[in-house]
C-alpha cells in the first residue's frame, strides 16, 4: 500500500504512467488524524470503474468498518468535470474564518495536509485545437498555489503536499502555441507552420520536486513480482525505490 509515511518529505510529487487505481485512495487515507486530504478527480464514474476493475483486497475487507469510516471522513472528494470547473473549485476553497460567511462545500475546518489530483490529462483527450501545453500546466500551477494559500491560513499546520497521479501523461502531446485562426484570404498553411505537438510530461515534471513511476520487478512468469515506486528528484537520477 502507498502510504504518506513511506515517502520522503516532499512538497510536490508527480506519479505518471500505470499505477493501481487504489494507490491514490491508500495515500489519501494514510494522512494521520486530525489532518485532512482533498482529492480531485475529473469523473466519479471513471474512478469507480477503475477501482471495480482492479479490486483491492484491503479496501474490500475494511471499507465497512468504523476505522475506515473515520479515515474516510477526513478525505473530501471533488469531481470537477472540466478544467474550468477545477480552477473554479480551487479558487473558492477557504479555511473557516468566523468573520467570513460559510460556504459549506468549499469551506474547510482546517488547512489540508495533502491535495491529490487524479488524471488531469483526461481533460485533454481527445486533443483539441484550443488546448496547449500551457492548458495543462495552468491546472498544475493552480493546485500548487492553492496548497500554498491554504497552508498560509494556519500557523500551526505544516505546509500541504501535492500529489498528481496521471496514467496518460506519458502519451499526452499538445502544441506549445495555439494554431492561429485562418481566413478565406490566407494562403494554404505550410505544414512546417503548424505548431508541432510536444510531450507535456517534459514540461510538467519541472514543476514538481519529485516524480515517480510504478514498476513491476521480478521475473515476469513468477508470483514473486513486486510493485515498486521509483522516485526521482527533478534534474537527478533515481533517489529511492519504495516496495509496496
Amino acid at each position: 500500500m502507498l502510504r504518506l509515511s513511506s515517502l520522503p518529505q516532499f512538497k510536490s510529487l508527480l506519479v505518471h504512467g500505470p499505477y493501481h487505481p487504489s494507490a491514490p485512495i491508500h495515500l489519501s487515507l494514510s494522512v494521520p488524524p486530525p489532518h485532512l486530504t482533498l482529492l480531485f478527480s475529473p469523473s466519479r464514474d471513471a474512478l469507480l470503474q477503475a477501482l471495480q476493475g482492479h479490486p483491492d483486497e484491503w479496501l474490500n475487507t475494511h471499507s465497512g468498518t468504523g476505522t475506515f469510516a473515520s479515515m474516510s471522513s477526513r478525505v473530501t472528494v471533488f469531481y470537477p468535470p472540466s478544467p474550468k470547473h477545477l480552477v473554479a473549485v480551487l479558487s473558492l476553497l477557504r479555511v473557516h474564518d468566523v468573520s467570513v460567511p460559510v460556504a459549506p462545500k468549499v469551506t474547510l475546518d482546517r488547512p489540508p495536509t495533502l491535495l491529490v489530483l487524479l488524471e488531469p490529462s483526461a481533460y485533454f483527450f481527445p486533443e483539441k485545437e484550443e488546448h496547449t501545453v500551457s492548458s495543462y500546466l495552468l491546472l498544475i500551477t493552480h493546485v500548487l498555489s492553492t496548497a500554498e494559500y491554504l497552508s498560509s491560513r494556519s500557523f500551526d499546520s505544516s505546509p500541504a503536499s501535492v500529489v498528481v497521479f496521471d496514467t496518460r501523461l506519458d502519451q499526452l502531446k499538445l502544441p506549445v502555441l495555439r494554431t492561429p485562426p485562418s481566413s478565406a484570404f490566407d494562403e494554404r498553411d505550410d505544414p512546417e507552420d503548424v505548431p508541432r505537438p510536444e510531450s507535456v510530461l517534459f514540461f510538467a515534471a519541472k514543476y514538481f520536486e519529485l516524480s515517480g513511476t510504478f514498476q513491476l520487478r521480478g521475473q515476469a512468469d513468477s508470483d514473486l513480482q513486486t510493485s515498486v515506486l521509483a522516485l526521482h528528484r527533478t534534474g537527478q537520477g533515481e533517489i529511492q525505490s519504495i516496495r509496496l
